[in-house]
């Protein structure tokens, strides 16, 4: 202990003095980062590592990356007391506090909005939601001072997309106005980028090309809205989703970003089988033509297709990154929600409890996903308890019956009775686990 408090100090001396020039200075924030907040959480100094994370947003630029984000949510939560939001409530004041400072210190405008949508982008994942999009909304008035051509604008509507994504994801149930908003916000993201021809352009509009994708396929799910029928939407997605596959390509994307493209193509095939069992849509072939085949088959078919594209996505990013990452969570909540549809409920059971376990190790336990998860899961423990009982149920009367007077039908018949094993509800967390199933079911589709 007593060689990590020294450490510890080395680095705090390192970050606070500041002398050396720019590129010095940004080297030694980035080591900073790379081993102060992880030394302070080994030793448990939660007063300093708080301070850490709060004295600047250099921390935040440092951290906030496909690779750390989980631990800079981590950091947050550390030492904070539970009623607090796990800590997110505290980033939430320290961030929008410092934005403000830039502002009234006169900040160069371009300064101010890259961090209005890097600090919007965390409160996203934090799960501070509102606070995000009125950040995003000062970030767009910026765009208009800055005159700047597009790109700016771009840029915005982009990270709108992503944070309404996340947002709906989180409710009990898809709204259709913020998935309408969603979908606008990437094509308008996408149209932009489309036209321009550098490499970070191209790279943004790949990442626009896939949020049109996940909201669009999202659209196609609810049945439409706006001016797009389910149908349109499905075909939006679609061919998003297509370009984006060859933009990345074209970038040599990392195996990451490849992978994002074809989880996205597993949102897409689950969107549309949740589409076709409504009657939104019906079975075509490519041509247009109606396929010789029932809807019920052809969703038990893209279901099995999703299932399939969600466990290679799984095990690809546990590879990449961890089994816990925040990417590999995504997919875990999708293959519970699969298993959900195909009513192997033994199999959604063990996806969902997992969920549960790994949502509260990386976001909290007050997190809004993570209590997403705990409905979900609480209601399907129920839904298997009941099964069985009823199964219990129709044997017994059937055993009741005289010799020769025919058996009793099965009620409720399914292989998968069994309560499986259960997560043990925790704190605040406890009181919160019921909502109905159509709704809590309804809302994970692809943000993590």
């Amino acid at each position: 202990r007593c060689t990590q408090l020294r450490l510890a100090e080395y680095f705090e001396k390192k970050h606070s003095a500041n002398t050396g020039g720019e590129q010095e200075e940004g080297a030694a924030t980035k080591r900073a980062a790379n081993e102060l907040p992880y030394v302070l959480e080994s030793v448990g100094e939660w007063a300093r590592l708080r301070k850490c994370l709060s004295s600047s947003l250099d921390m935040l630029y440092q951290l906030y990356n496909d690779k750390d984000k989980g631990d800079l949510l981590r950091f947050w939560r550390q030492g904070s007391d539970i009623t607090e939001a796990g800590g997110y409530e505290a980033a939430t004041r320290c961030y929008v506090e410092r934005l403000q400072r830039f502002e009234q210190e006169g900040m160069a405008p371009q300064i101010l909005w890259q961090s209005c949508l890097m600090v919007a982008r965390f409160l996203g994942d934090a799960g501070e939601f509102e606070e995000a999009e009125t950040i995003l909304g000062k970030a767009r008035e910026l765009s208009k001072e800055l005159g700047g051509g597009d790109k700016f604008v771009a840029e915005v509507s982009l990270r709108c997309a992503e944070l309404l994504n996340k947002w709906a994801a989180s409710s009990h149930e898809y709204s259709a106005e913020i998935m309408v908003r969603s979908a606008f916000y990437a094509k308008e993201a996408s149209d932009i980028f489309a036209y321009m021809t550098d490499d970070v352009s191209k790279e943004d509009y790949g990442t626009a090309l896939y949020w049109m994708g996940l909201n669009f396929g999202t659209l196609c799910r609810i049945g439409g809205g706006g001016t797009w029928s389910a149908e349109r939407a499905h075909e939006i997605a679609e061919q998003a989703l297509g370009k984006c596959s060859v933009i990345r390509k074209e970038t040599d994307a990392a195996q990451g970003k490849i992978t994002e493209v074809l989880f996205g193509q597993g949102v897409l095939s689950f969107c549309k089988a949740e589409a076709m069992a409504k009657g939104c849509i019906k079975p075509k072939n490519e041509d247009g033509s109606l396929r010789d085949i029932s809807s019920e088959t052809a969703t038990m078919q893209l279901l099995e297709e999703a299932q399939h594209i969600f466990n290679q996505c799984y095990a690809q990013y546990s590879e990449l990154y961890s089994a816990n990452h925040l990417e590999a969570i995504k997919c875990i909540t999708m293959m519970g929600l699969v298993f959900r549809r195909l009513n192997r409920l033994q199999d959604a059971l063990e996806w969902c409890r997992k969920e549960v376990k790994v949502r509260e190790e990386v976001q909290g336990e007050l997190h809004p996903r993570t209590q997403q998860a705990r409905r979900v899961y609480t209601e399907l423990v129920e839904r298997i308890r009941l099964a069985a009982k009823a199964k219990s149920n129709a044997g017994s009367a059937a055993s009741a019956k005289p010799a020769g007077g025919g058996g009793a039908a099965e009620v409720g018949k399914d292989k998968e009775g069994g309560g499986g094993g259960s997560v043990e509800l925790k704190g605040e967390a406890a009181s919160k686990g019921h909502a109905s199933t159509v709704k809590s079911e309804s809302a994970p589709n692809g943000s993590s």
